[in-house]
């Protein structure tokens, strides 16, 4: 699938021309939020003048419920001659408890957002020349009773440049940064500024954000550990290995990927089991990767310790595993939990 950021004008062009047909909105309506389908069939996004950049967007009986040159803006790309970044728009139906992201290939994720009410939505995704990192995606729910449209999520989507260029990580980004509350009060060009600075600040400080877990990373998750727990050793190795990427060129080693991936800052109990799964499914470089990353930030995690050391053990790497396995043991002395240390602890730290 292309990216999005690739083919600027004719896709910004496609984005604002075509309307969102009554087929394709019961199609994704039903696949999504039945519950939510006359809602939707109010709103599309109708044609706009491709020079002014204007927004237009009526109801299911050609009633203006947004009309704006503010918000799809061209932005002249500052290194690419002729080249704009901006913005592309469509129409969500969201689920309760459910984000959807659209990452920089086009790929539409189910996210685990407990604060996201279900409804419709304007979605704006962000564009830019030669972007092949990350994008952003602004949510505005649309309110039906006021025909207005306030700003309720910001996404930040990292997609793996080292890797196969699939969907790292999605960050619920702070909606205050922007300085807007609604589609009304929201500049484009403005907006578009406050992001950059915004990615900036993510990923030289020690960022807050939230991280949201796909859903299909939480089924699959669910999933593995339910066979382990029954013994079924090739169902695990099967269901762990759709956590692993791949490329042709075999770049895609456990450094390039696995912590930013499958490291939750908000769930590091789930992080620690995955990291257990690994190992137990005889992945053990991504288990090292994930619970190495996890021992460091997190030192109280101590079983973290233990699952480290076996699968260091695993690998050969005497010397590490030792060093793990004596962390252990020193932590769980300190925790007067002696009596809960496993035989292989004192026989190989």
């Amino acid at each position: 699938m292309p990216r999005l950021h690739g083919n600027k004008r004719d896709r910004r062009h496609l984005a604002l021309t075509s309307l969102l047909m009554l087929a394709s909105v019961i199609a994704h309506a039903e696949a999504i939020r039945p519950e939510g389908l006359s809602a939707l069939q109010e709103l599309r996004i109708a044609e706009g003048n491709d020079d002014a950049q204007r927004l237009l967007i009526t109801d299911r009986a050609d009633k203006v419920v947004l009309d704006t040159g503010k918000v799809l803006p061209r932005i002249e790309n500052e290194f690419s001659p002729n080249s704009y970044d901006g913005y592309l728009a469509e129409l969500l139906a969201e689920r309760q408890a459910r984000a959807t992201a659209i990452d920089l290939q086009g790929e539409r994720h189910a996210l685990l957002s407990p604060t996201t009410q279900a409804g419709d939505y304007l979605l704006l995704i962000t564009r830019e020349e030669d972007n092949g990192a990350y994008n952003f995606n602004l949510k505005f729910r649309y309110d039906g009773t006021t025909k207005s449209f306030a700003l309720s999520q910001i996404l930040l989507n990292e997609n793996d440049t080292q890797c196969d260029q699939s969907l790292l990580s999605s960050y619920a980004m702070d909606s205050k940064a922007l300085g807007a509350t609604s589609i009304a009060d929201f500049d484009g060009s403005r907006a578009f500024g406050t992001l950059r600075a915004l990615r900036l600040a993510h990923q030289t400080s020690a960022s807050t954000a939230e991280k949201l877990m796909p859903e299909a990373v939480a089924s699959n998750f669910d999933a593995a550990l339910k066979a382990c727990q029954a013994g079924n050793a090739q169902e695990l190795k099967t269901l762990v290995g759709y956590f692993l990427s791949s490329d042709e060129d075999g770049a895609c080693g456990p450094g390039n990927y696995i912590v930013e991936k499958y490291y939750f800052p908000q769930r590091v109990g789930w992080s620690n089991d995955l990291g257990f799964l690994f190992e137990q499914a005889g992945h053990y470089p991504e288990a090292v990767e994930l619970l190495q990353h996890i021992t460091r930030r997190h030192p109280d995690r101590v079983v973290a310790n233990l699952n480290l050391a076996d699968a260091y053990w695993a690998l050969g790497e005497r010397e590490q595993a030792r060093e793990a396995y004596g962390q252990y043991h020193d932590k769980m002395l300190a925790a007067q939990k002696q009596a809960r240390i496993p035989p292989r602890v004192l026989e190989r730290k």
